[in-house]
């Protein structure tokens, strides 16, 4: 079975702080999860593995390919979830779907409104309405209309409501 995650030896060194030697295979049709305490390194991983902070030693590869040479590919195949918002907060569902849509072939319009409506998300509210929940159900509906086939997510439960929490780990699970 392919590895679509793959760390070896990875380290991040920052002034105060740092991971060291991390080796990591995540294989395809598994779920893994990160525990642990605040500061201990899980988000700045997620950030390595999304190219988003480049490693000082060691090797990150997804579905078997080197960012360096494969970013847009890799990118495409992925879905992110951020613990915060990351669209402009002036915007709303509707034109944020048209910004990101083109970005990935395999967008499903379908999807994205199924979403909609399955969250109860309105589209034509700016995203500066919306609660934290709201907008972490926004970024995951994002994340996913895309077939994405890996979705990563940091601190995917945070600001949700405790109803839409469990629904969210019964998703997981299925």
């Amino acid at each position: 079975m392919e590895n679509v995650v793959e760390l070896k030896n990875v380290t991040k060194e920052f002034k105060g702080f740092s991971v060291n030697n991390i080796d990591l295979q995540v294989k395809q049709g598994f779920v893994t999860g990160f525990i642990g305490a605040n500061g201990s390194g899980k988000s700045t991983t997620i950030k390595m593995i999304m190219n988003l902070l480049k490693p000082d030693a060691g090797e990150v590869k997804l579905f078997g390919l080197d960012y360096r040479e494969h970013e847009k590919e890799i990118k495409g195949r992925i879905g992110f979830v951020y613990d915060g918002n990351v669209f402009f907060e002036g915007m709303n569902l509707k034109d944020i779907k048209r910004i990101v849509a083109p970005a990935y072939k395999n967008w499903d319009d379908t999807l994205f409104y199924r979403y909609m409506e399955q969250f109860e998300l309105p589209l034509n509210k700016a995203m500066k309405t919306f609660s934290k929940g709201m907008q972490m159900k926004a970024s995951l509906a994002i994340a996913l209309s895309h077939h994405a086939e890996l979705i990563i997510m940091d601190e995917p439960t945070a600001g949700l409501d405790p109803i839409f929490e469990e629904s969210c780990w019964i998703f997981y699970r299925n």
